[in-house]
C-alpha cells in the first residue's frame, strides 16, 4: 500500500518517512489508509493518505506568552478571535459515502464516527461531499478529555472552527464564516474582527473568558500568508485547571507539562496585572503537591495510578470498537463494564498508568536515576 504515497512525494521522502518510522497502514471497516505519525514538509502529522485522496492533518499553532505583543507582532492586517475550546481535535469527512472521524494522530475514531450525524448538520456534505470539518470535541462524554467545561453539560458536542476543501487547502477565516452560515452547526466562539490597534478589548475578552473558566483563544488573520499564520493564548485559569487536573501523573508526564503551565501562568499575570497572593499561591501549590502525594501514597500502598472515564453511545458493539481503537493507539485501558441506561449504553473504562506507577515504585524502593 506504501506504494500510492509515490503519487505525492519522491522516492528519497519515502524512504526517509519509512526509516523514521514515520508510515503506519491503517483501516477502517474496510477503508485502507497509511497516517503521517511525523510532520513532513507541508504534510503535518496525522495527514492521512488513500488511493484517490489526502487529508491534510492540522497544522500546529504558534503559541505566545504575551498577548498584547504577540498581537503586535504577528497579526498583520484585520484578524478574527476564536474561542480556543477544551477539548479533543477531529476533522470529519466523507469517505466513500459515509463520515468518518479522524483524530488529531491521524487514527479513525469509532466512536466520535459513530456520533457524527447527531454533531452535525450532514446537508453540508450533500453540498460539499469533498471537504474536511475541522472542529474540538467536547464535554463531559469525552474519553480523551475528561476535564469538564462550563458550558456542556450532557456527553459531548462539536465546535467547528475550521474548514478545508477538496484539495486539502484551508479556507480563509471570512469564507469558513459565509460557508458555514447557511447550515445548523455550533462554531467556536468568534468576535471582530479587529486590528492591532484593539488590542484594549481583545484583552477583555479573554479577562471574560478567564472569569468564566474557558480554555484561550486562536487569533486568526484575514488573511493568512507564510508569515502571517494564526497564534493562540491561553487563560490564568486554564493554567490552574490544567495543573488540578493532571499533578496526580507528576511521575507519568514530561516536566515540561507542568513547567509550561506554570510559565504561562506568570506570563498572565503580568501582562494583565495579576498579583501573586496567598491565595492564588496556596491554590497552585495544592496543585503541585497535595495530587502528587496522594499518587505517591496509592503506589507506596500496592495500588496503581489510574484515571475512570466512561462513554455513550447508541450501540454496545462501538462501545466495544472504541476499546479496540484504545488499543491500537496504545492507550492502556481496561473496560470495566457496558451497561444500557434508557436508550444508551455506558462504558465505563480505566486507564492505566504504568510508566508513572513503575518510576514511583522504583523510587520508593530506593532506586537512583540521573537528571
Amino acid at each position: 500500500m506504501l506504494s500510492l504515497l509515490h503519487r505525492y512525494m519522491k522516492d528519497e521522502e519515502v524512504e526517509n518517512l519509512e526509516q523514521k518510522k514515520a508510515l503506519h497502514t491503517d483501516s477502517f471497516e474496510g477503508v485502507e489508509f497509511i497516517r503521517v505519525t511525523k510532520d513532513h514538509k507541508q504534510y503535518p502529522r496525522g495527514t492521512v493518505f488513500m488511493d484517490d485522496r489526502i487529508i491534510m492533518g492540522y497544522p500546529r499553532i504558534m503559541r505566545v506568552l504575551h498577548l498584547g505583543n504577540g498581537i503586535r507582532r504577528y497579526m498583520k492586517g484585520k484578524f478574527y478571535v476564536e474561542e480556543k475550546v477544551d477539548g479533543y481535535n477531529v476533522r470529519i469527512t466523507l469517505i466513500n459515502g459515509r463520515p468518518l472521524a479522524f483524530t488529531r494522530g491521524g487514527y479513525v475514531c469509532p466512536l466520535t464516527t459513530s456520533k457524527v450525524p447527531d454533531l452535525l448538520d450532514m446537508s453540508f456534505f450533500e453540498k460539499y461531499p469533498d471537504y474536511v470539518i475541522s472542529g474540538e470535541v467536547a464535554g463531559p462524554g469525552s474519553p480523551y478529555n475528561t476535564e469538564p467545561i462550563p458550558y456542556v453539560s450532557e456527553d459531548v458536542s462539536f465546535f467547528i472552527f475550521d474548514l478545508f476543501d477538496a484539495s486539502g487547502e484551508k479556507l480563509s477565516t471570512e469564507e469558513k464564516y459565509s460557508m458555514l452560515e447557511p447550515f445548523q452547526f455550533t462554531q467556536v466562539s468568534k468576535w471582530g474582527p479587529f486590528t492591532d490597534s484593539d488590542v484594549a478589548e481583545v484583552k477583555d475578552i479573554v479577562l471574560e473568558l478567564d472569569r468564566q473558566g474557558r480554555e484561550g483563544i486562536v487569533l486568526k488573520p484575514v488573511t493568512e500568508t507564510k508569515k502571517i499564520k494564526p497564534i493562540k493564548y491561553v487563560t490564568l485559569s486554564s493554567c490552574l485547571s490544567d495543573l488540578r487536573s493532571t499533578t496526580e501523573l507528576v511521575m507519568e508526564l514530561p516536566a515540561g507539562f507542568f513547567m509550561q503551565r506554570i510559565i504561562r501562568a506568570i506570563f498572565f499575570c503580568h501582562e494583565f496585572g495579576i498579583h501573586l497572593d496567598e491565595n492564588y499561591l496556596l491554590d497552585a501549590a495544592k496543585a503541585l503537591y497535595l495530587s502528587p502525594a496522594k499518587s505517591v501514597k496509592v503506589v507506596s500502598e500496592g495500588g496503581h495510578l489510574k484515571e475512570s472515564f466512561k462513554v455513550k453511545s447508541q450501540s454496545k458493539k462501538v462501545i466495544s470498537e472504541f476499546m479496540d481503537h484504545l488499543n491500537r493507539s496504545h492507550i492502556d485501558t481496561k473496560l470495566l463494564s457496558i451497561e444500557k441506561i434508557n436508550d444508551e449504553f455506558e462504558g465505563r473504562f480505566q486507564r492505566i498508568y504504568r510508566d508513572g506507577t513503575k518510576k514511583i515504585r522504583r523510587s520508593l524502593k530506593g532506586h537512583g536515576f540521573f537528571d
